[in-house]
């Protein structure tokens, strides 16, 4: 009967303990800031394409010489009106979930427990699992590259709390692990 030898699990990396510590204290870091800003500004310059074709059609429906109607005509107008108004509430969407992250008070949540894989169900090779940490869940090309992901081993992971990007994740059982534990309550 041979024992298992336990698995070292290194501390966090210098810049994952970086991200960490800010995270922890319920901050986002420089970069992550940053990348909630530019997602959140591209978005709302995005927006503004749809919404000024929206604003010149109505203004030419309404005080310009439009041609003369014709049901081909109708139909088009409307399907093109649909789309834009689709594509705007697409981009807006992004915009309100980015830039108010960037200026919250408590961008960032939490959650901890043992890692789980969750197969997803149908045939979808561009997401064959998920990890899944207490209530929070992450695709597997998400997870960063100097944390080893260990199936039962306990984790905490911190994440952004509208967009629920993943922001920073420890391993528990790490050496460094009591550095890294939460601070409040999870989904705080």
């Amino acid at each position: 009967m041979s024992e298992r030898t336990p698995v070292a699990v290194p501390s966090a990396s210098p810049e994952m303990a970086a991200r960490l510590a800010a995270n922890r204290a319920g901050r986002l870091t420089a970069s992550q800031r940053r990348l909630a800003l530019i997602a959140g500004l591209g978005a709302l310059i995005i927006f503004l394409c749809p919404v000024a074709m929206l604003v010149q059609m109505g203004a030419l429906l309404l005080w310009g010489d439009a041609p003369v109607s014709t049901l081909a005509g109708v139909v088009f107008t409307i399907l093109g009106a649909l789309f834009v108004m689709m594509f705007a509430g697409l981009v807006g969407v992004n915009a309100l979930t980015f830039l108010p992250e960037a200026f919250m008070r408590q961008p960032v949540r939490f959650a901890r427990g043992p890692l789980q894989i969750r197969i997803t169900e149908g045939h979808r090779p561009e997401l064959p699992f998920s990890y899944l940490i207490g209530d929070y869940s992450f695709a597997p090309y998400v997870a960063p590259g100097d944390v080893p992901m260990r199936v039962g081993a306990p984790y905490v992971v911190y994440y952004a709390a509208r967009s629920r990007l993943l922001l920073s994740l420890a391993a528990l059982d790490a050496p460094d692990a009591t550095q890294w534990e939460p601070l409040g309550q999870p989904g705080e």
